[in-house]
């Protein structure tokens, strides 16, 4: 739709006036600007809806939509104690992070700190600003376009200049991080995309003195070294943030380059007097390069990347008017996302997990170790149908050498668990049974003393092999990352063994690890993410995948090990389930294996609360079996044990969850302390009192304490 251009300042009726027969726009000088700059201008242009205006020299804005208005950067009172560059990050558009090469140093300035020339051109529905930053030899264009309750700003790549790149290079951008921020205790809320989401309450003070910063995607390993251990942050999953409050709020997105963002945000009392959230775009990072590149054993320095990252920054604040909560966000960020058309089940999912065969150090050699035979598993199966209908079944170390001996090789079968004959009648039984089968893989990691030709792993920019541990705790197992290209290939080669067994895949790693890589072939995040989409998506079968980030949700059928909580970091109020509201309805949740993490009850109501179904990770022999093992964390997986826990989980879970399956989750609210009501969109509604109270609902329906019940 094509915008109406509407007066600024209507006072001023000096203004030049261009007329057309669809617009109208008024430009109204206020002061000449030096060295040839463009004057400073207020320019106001309405389109579909929305009307924003622009101061053209700083390019902060206001935008009115719907009763409300929402500003790029408004300062509470000059008795706000920032300063002069927390001014300028307040009052410009973009925030420029830059190093000085001479000293190794990096500076952080706001474009109208750097000498700059904006050449400002009027649009129907927004504007364009060519920046010039001539302090630092650094310009690009900046991008603003009305669509709807969209404000979308996109710097493209191709436009970045870099005019001396000896003295300063280009390292970070910030666009608009004050966007709907607030002052001091207010009633709001900033929602982040930590674990399962995070809601910061702003109305209370807190204890915090940090503020929140987490790379979308988690870190890139072709570049850092951030080792994955147990106790690390949960990772945002979500390009997303909100700023959440009684009146309207704004969520953020970014629609491209996101592999190349960082979220972050801080509140009163930490940094400033402010409340803001904001994405900070990643052009550049320092690494440690190595002397010699035979190893990490020589000597290293700090170095920095020569060439930018190439993406082209999109950045939307998606404007929500009226009162804005994390159900409300969950709607606007759902429409941004492709989903896959995927059966929808009519009872709770129930999920296991049986780890077949591992491997530990012998005399001889490495010793495999067989946990649970394919036979034991078709008895299994056969007595949990007889109460769930909608069982899924996983196995795990079934390849020859055990678990952590073969990937990223995953065929022969081990012929202790079974052969490939006890495989083939396995699949063959849970087939005629209505059982959901599938092999669990594992194509981006190659363990040590896997078999891989060198040439297929993956290389940092400092020439290294990318090196990690494993993340289960307790493991000594060290694993390499493989080339996308050649994990493609080899998931390629296994499709046409795993199409004679009519299973599913199960990935690990491959939707959650995102990398770059260099030297012998150069690939960068957002080839990763796109080789490995594509490679699941032309794979044709059922797509189970651990902890997927949100590029892949369009391929996934079944969300892996589901977040149950976030991070837990001091600036964060509480755990919201975010994710489960964006993506229920769509795919089925699964938890992270029960047995590993019981906590007792309250698990199963959390469980309830996010819509997510219960997993365990299951052996026939006793877990003291692993003991010597790259598994020997697995303390308790016997089904003998946990035979009787699991059918009263999973009763408890279905009992519940069955009324709800395959339907959306359209708002959630803490009715009384403790007591959540989670509204369903056919009509229904889950209560789950964590308390140790009864309560009683409006319509008269009694939830004892500990328990959950439907409306």
């Amino acid at each position: 739709m094509i915008g109406k251009l509407k007066l600024a300042v209507a006072a001023l009726l000096t203004g030049t006036v261009i007329a057309g027969n669809v617009a109208l726009a008024t430009q109204l000088p206020q002061s000449a600007a030096d060295d040839g700059d463009t004057a400073q201008n207020t320019y106001t242009v309405e389109a579909d809806g929305t009307a924003i205006t622009v101061d053209t020299k700083t390019l902060n804005f206001s935008a009115t939509r719907g009763g409300r208005t929402w500003y790029s950067g408004k300062r509470n009172s000059e008795n706000d104690g920032l300063n002069s560059l927390w001014v300028n990050k307040l009052t410009d558009a973009v925030t420029i992070g830059y190093k000085m090469m001479g000293t190794g140093n990096t500076r952080e300035r706001t474009i109208n700190m750097l000498k700059p020339k904006i050449n400002f051109k009027e649009r129907a529905d927004g504007f364009d600003a060519n920046i010039n930053c001539r302090d630092i030899s650094i310009s690009f264009k900046f991008e603003l376009r009305i669509k709807g309750n969209k404000l979308q700003v996109r710097i493209p790549y191709d436009s970045i200049r870099e005019d001396d790149p000896e003295e300063t290079k280009l390292e970070y951008l910030i666009v608009y991080p004050f966007f709907d921020s607030s002052y001091s205790l207010v009633d709001g809320q900033i929602l982040l995309p930590d674990g399962s989401g995070a809601v910061i309450d702003l109305s209370a003070p807190t204890a915090a003195k940090q503020a929140y910063s987490a790379r979308v995607y988690g870190s890139d390993y072709g570049i850092s070294f951030t080792q994955v251990a147990v106790n690390s942050p949960l990772t945002a999953t979500m390009p997303v943030f909100a700023t959440m409050y009684s009146d309207g709020g704004t969520m953020f997105t970014a629609d491209d380059g996101a592999e190349y963002c960082s979220v972050n945000a801080s509140v009163s009392s930490i940094t400033t007097n402010y409340n803001i959230a904001y994405f900070q775009w990643i052009y550049r990072e320092s690494f440690v390069k190595y002397y010699e590149s035979s190893g990490t054993d020589g000597k290293s320095y700090i170095d920095f990347q020569e060439n930018l990252n190439k993406f082209d920054l999109v950045q939307t604040m998606t404007l929500i008017d009226g009162e804005c909560g994390v159900d409300d966000v969950a709607e606007e960020y759902r429409n941004t996302v492709q989903f896959k058309e995927s059966e929808k089940a009519d009872a709770a999912g129930l999920r296991l997990q049986f780890l077949m065969a591992e491997n530990k150090k012998g005399m001889f050699g490495n010793e495999v170790v067989t946990m649970t035979k394919t036979s034991f598993v078709e008895q299994v199966a056969e007595e949990i149908s007889g109460y769930c209908n909608n069982l899924s079944i996983s196995a795990l170390g079934y390849s020859k050498g055990g678990l952590n001996n073969s990937y990223p090789n995953h065929f022969p079968f081990d012929g202790g668990s079974g052969g490939k004959n006890g495989y083939r009648r396995l699949a063959e039984k849970l087939g005629q049974s209505g059982v959901n089968f599938a092999f669990t893989t594992d194509y981006i990691k190659a363990y040590t003393g896997a078999s891989v030709n060198e040439k297929q792993l993956a290389l940092n920019i400092s020439n290294q092999f990318i090196s990690l541990n494993d993340s289960r705790a307790g493991s000594t197992a060290k694993f390499y990352l493989l080339n996308p290209d050649d994990a493609a290939a080899r998931m390629n080669k296994d499709l046409k063994t795993i199409n004679q067994y009519n299973a599913g895949i199960d990935y690990n790693s491959l939707g959650a690890l995102l990398y770059s890589g260099y030297k012998t072939r150069d690939y960068d995040r957002a080839y990763t993410a796109n080789k490995f989409k594509e490679a699941v998506a032309a794979s044709g079968k059922v797509a189970n995948v651990v902890a997927p980030n949100a590029y892949m949700w369009e391929v996934v059928d079944s969300y892996l090990e589901a977040p149950l909580s976030s991070s837990g970091f001091m600036i964060e109020t509480r755990s919201v389930p975010f994710v489960q509201m964006v993506v229920s309805g769509e795919m089925q949740l699964y938890s992270s294996p029960v047995n590993l993490n019981y906590t007792g009850d309250d698990i199963i109501l959390r469980l309830i609360d996010y819509n997510v179904y219960p997993s365990f990770l299951i052996t026939e022999k006793d877990a003291l079996e692993l003991y010597g093992t790259n598994s020997s964390s697995i303390f308790t997986s016997s089904y003998t044990v946990w035979k009787d826990k699991i059918k009263s989980i999973y009763s408890l879970v279905d009992e519940t969850l069955s009324k709800v399956a395959g339907c959306r989750m359209t708002e959630r609210d803490e009715v009384a302390s403790g007591v959540f009501v989670t509204k369903y969109s056919n009509g229904k509604s889950v209560v789950v009192n964590y308390s140790n109270t009864d309560y009683l609902s409006e319509s008269g329906v009694a939830v004892k304490a500990k328990s959950a019940s439907v409306i």
